[in-house]
């Protein structure tokens, strides 16, 4: 009987440490089990004498999904992390010169774009619309509410139907000709499809609700960094009175004999913790591919199912700690690249190295005077990559290649100003997170049906469900914490 209530988290990802925290609230006894020995999965830090660097999510949209669970529990947001806004909310530069700054509201960006592509402005109007109507279809009907029949009794019938007539069977890039014409605007927009690691020319054009979303709800940091997210959800979770336990690898899930239930979670070490209920915030797909769901009758199955599927893209990251300032970069930045069709041909089609990659650099000490020493600046550099089924072979000097890249792209920039660095790719991913192959979201969404079927929050087993960026609904802070909450229901 001692394991009857027991719940067991596999994964402190955000995802699994949302999770914990609504099991916790629903009052089951909770055990949440890492194989590393810090938190936050991809959402992690590193540090050099002052130089402070956050390793996945750079920014937070929907700050009220945050709000909301904190409410949940019966806490203040405010009480645990200081949100800051960042405005503008990025700095874009195109390879033919111009510089944008866009603002963190559909309001200044109307304003931003009437100055520097003027007669865009009514397309604009139209596209904010346009995602307006995406997004009261999808945050009821596909991000906060699980992928069953049900729920589409929760959509407000009008608004539905609103929504529905937006859902037009076409592709991102190919909608936004319908509202703009000026390629800067078209390649700008167009970056939202790698928020989920899909190729614009290729992903539904539902994903435009993305570019609403951030206009609409705002880019925000969090004061001494995005990790300061991980913590605070670690200690809500121990006021809670949720077990952790870092540095614990899971063996394998174990299930009833006939297969339909799940009775217990075997750590690597020998032990055996008998449960009712698993959230597994691993990878889905390498959960269900895997060692750790190898026990289960229909284990072959699974992996014959899901193991073909599509991956989505992968990226390449250069955290370095810069001895100067430079006032041209802000807190967050991305030089586009030339080609951006041959950049995406690059991950998706022959896929490389990209050699000539559209590059952002994160640099929050621009708003946050925690990240990092006085004259200096911490840099999140991020190229967008192939995953490992794609190209595997990463060259040792490709470090070195994107310094070079960044001095021809940063005005005073020189290696010489580079007081420590370290590079980490798919590879990485794939070793310390179990990624599969190597790719940031699980399974891409370069269709229409890929990109509405992803893995189910609610598992194939009694008792088992998956929470984190490769489930439902998807990658970046809102939607894992909504994965968890999910999950954990």
């Amino acid at each position: 009987m001692a394991g009857n209530n027991r719940a067991v988290v596999i994964g402190g990802g955000l995802g699994g440490l949302s999770a914990a925290i609504h099991l916790a609230i629903a009052g089951h006894r909770v055990t949440l089990v890492e194989q590393n020995d810090t938190l936050g999965g991809k959402a992690n830090h590193r540090q050099w004498e002052g130089y402070q660097f956050d390793t996945g999510p750079s920014l937070v949209t929907m700050p009220f999904v945050l709000r909301e669970l904190f409410q949940k529990a019966g806490r203040r947001l405010e009480d645990y992390l200081d949100l800051m806004p960042v405005k503008p909310a990025c700095r874009y530069y195109f390879a033919d010169g111009v510089c944008f700054d866009a603002p963190g509201s559909v309001e200044g960006m109307r304003e931003a774009i009437a100055q520097t592509f003027p007669g865009e402005e009514a397309g604009f109007d139209r596209f904010m619309a346009y995602g307006k109507r995406l997004w009261e279809v999808s945050g009821p009907a596909f991000l906060f509410n699980p992928m069953e029949a049900s729920t589409l009794f929760k959509i407000n019938p009008f608004k539905g139907l609103a929504g529905l007539a937006a859902l037009k069977p076409e592709t991102l890039q190919a909608s936004l000709k319908r509202f703009f014409k000026d390629p800067h605007l078209l390649q700008l927009f167009s970056r939202y499809a790698t928020y989920n690691g899909s190729d614009p020319a290729r992903c539904p054009a539902t994903f435009n609700v993305i570019a609403y979303v951030e206009m609409a709800f705002g880019s925000w940091h969090i004061r001494g960094g995005i990790y300061r997210l991980v913590l605070a959800l670690a200690k809500l979770a121990d006021e809670l009175g949720v077990e952790i336990r870092t540095d614990s690898p899971v063996e394998a899930v174990d299930f009833s004999s006939d297969g339909k239930a799940v009775t217990g979670v075997a750590l690597s070490r020998g032990m055996t913790l008998p449960v009712r209920r698993v959230v597994i915030n691993a990878d889905a797909v390498t959960a269900l591919c895997g060692p750790l769901m190898a026990r289960h009758p229909k284990a072959a199955r699974w992996r014959e199912t899901w193991a073909p599927r599509e991956v989505s893209g992968s990226g390449y990251v250069l955290l370095l700690a810069v001895g100067k300032r430079f006032p041209e970069l802000l807190c967050h930045n991305i030089f586009f690249c030339e080609n951006y069709e041959r950049e995406f041909r690059e991950i998706f089609g022959d896929a490389r190295p990209l050699g000539d990659p559209t590059v952002y650099i994160s640099v929050p000490c621009k708003i946050d005077d925690t990240q990092a020493p006085a004259g200096g600046e911490a840099w999140f550099v991020l190229v967008n990559a192939p995953s490992l089924d794609r190209f595997s072979g990463w060259p040792a000097d490709y470090p070195g290649f994107l310094v070079k890249r960044l001095q021809a792209l940063v005005p005073g920039f020189s290696h010489a100003d580079v007081q420590w660095s370290t590079p980490f790719g798919p590879p990485f991913l794939r070793d310390n997170y179990a990624a599969w192959q190597g790719s940031i979201y699980g399974p891409a969404s370069n269709s229409t049906k890929a990109a509405f079927f992803r893995v189910r929050n609610r598992g194939p087993v009694k008792g088992l469900s998956f929470a984190g960026g490769s489930a439902h609904p998807g990658g970046g802070i809102p939607l894992v914490l909504t994965s968890g909450r999910l999950a954990a229901q």
